[in-house]
């Protein structure tokens, strides 16, 4: 039987909640990525292990939220889920959504799981030196539709945070389907969480400040860029095996994509300047059309955004959110 094509979405920062308690345990299987997270336990000369972590009896946000430790955690989450994926669906690009990328890396073969674990853990470590936060908002209405006026309050909220000056610095960090993701200064996140109307969609209410997160994606990491290259300027990056598609919707192919420019891109383009997710969906969509857009566990977090690209597209004739919602063109296993 054939298996169904699928594009597939690698997950990021807060992915990893009290439902993924011990997902890593529920997949682990051997193989690399089993060697890698030995490797990773190994590693760690104080305090938990992440087999240890994951594997804990109740979820304890200042540990399973810290920078480096929800970094690994989600990683080999999705690298073991990878495995499961892979047995049921033929999967022909993978893209990432912020740390996802670094994930879609060691998915799409161009880092083996080991040098895949070194970049995330190096990146945790780095950005969790950068203070400041992100703040998660929506530019939809309630039925998934972009709504213009909520685009207009977004950039003239940015706008005025930065014209106080004093260290006050928002800049939009990641494109995330109808959401959009802030990044900036302690200072100029809570400037910008009083300026912005509060909004109701479904059960969730916009903005709220993101947990365990730093000003990723902004001019606030060029720090942490140059810092990145001094650290992996060795890291073993090659050709993937499987289409890679971007934080901007470029595609690195198989037989024609450059390590040395998916290096450069990673260590310093994509740290220091908005990650486009939403373009990265539409590339998916678009090139390589697929049965399924799969998302990645641990968690839930991208059905949604991917869901907005998707009904935006007109992704197979999807014209509402109910038909969307009926259907399977999104899948979340």
């Amino acid at each position: 039987m054939t298996k169904p094509t699928a594009v597939l979405f690698c997950p990021g920062r807060g992915s990893y909640g009290r439902d993924e308690l011990g997902f890593i345990g529920r997949y682990r299987r051997p193989g690399p990525v089993a060697d890698a997270l030995s490797s990773a336990d190994a590693a760690r000369e104080a305090g938990d292990t992440i087999t240890e972590i994951d594997g804990a009896e109740r979820f304890r946000p200042s540990t399973h939220l810290l920078g480096v430790n929800a970094a690994e955690l989600i990683y080999f989450s999705t690298m073991f889920h990878l495995a499961e994926l892979r047995e049921r669906y033929d999967v022909v690009a993978i893209a990432g959504n912020s740390l996802g990328w670094y994930t879609a890396l060691a998915a799409g073969g161009a880092l083996d799981p080991t040098e895949g674990w070194r970049l995330v853990r190096s990146m945790a470590l780095l950005q969790g030196d950068i203070s400041g936060g992100q703040v998660l908002t929506t530019t939809l209405d309630e039925d998934w539709r972009e709504d213009a006026s909520s685009r207009d309050e977004l950039e003239t909220a940015i706008e005025a945070v930065n014209a106080h000056g004093n260290g006050h610095f928002v800049a939009t960090s990641i494109h995330l389907g109808g959401h959009e993701v802030v990044g900036g200064s302690d200072a100029g996140i809570a400037a910008l969480l009083k300026i912005l109307d509060k909004r109701q969609i479904g059960d969730r209410e916009f903005p709220f400040q993101l947990a365990g997160t730093g000003p990723f994606h902004t001019s606030l990491c060029e720090s942490t860029a140059q810092a990145a290259k001094d650290k992996l300027a060795d890291l073993r990056i090659g050709m993937p095996d499987t289409h890679l598609i971007d934080g901007r919707g470029n595609i690195h192919s198989p037989w024609s994509s450059s390590p040395y420019e998916l290096l450069d891109y990673t260590l310093t383009t994509q740290v220091t300047t908005t990650f486009d997710f939403t373009a990265s969906v539409r590339a998916g969509i678009r090139e390589f059309n697929p049965d399924t857009l799969l998302c990645a566990g641990p968690g839930t977090s991208l059905r949604a955004p991917v869901g907005h690209v998707a009904l935006a597209e007109g992704y197979h004739g999807i014209g509402t959110r109910g038909e969307l919602f009926e259907s399977e063109l999104v899948a979340i296993d």
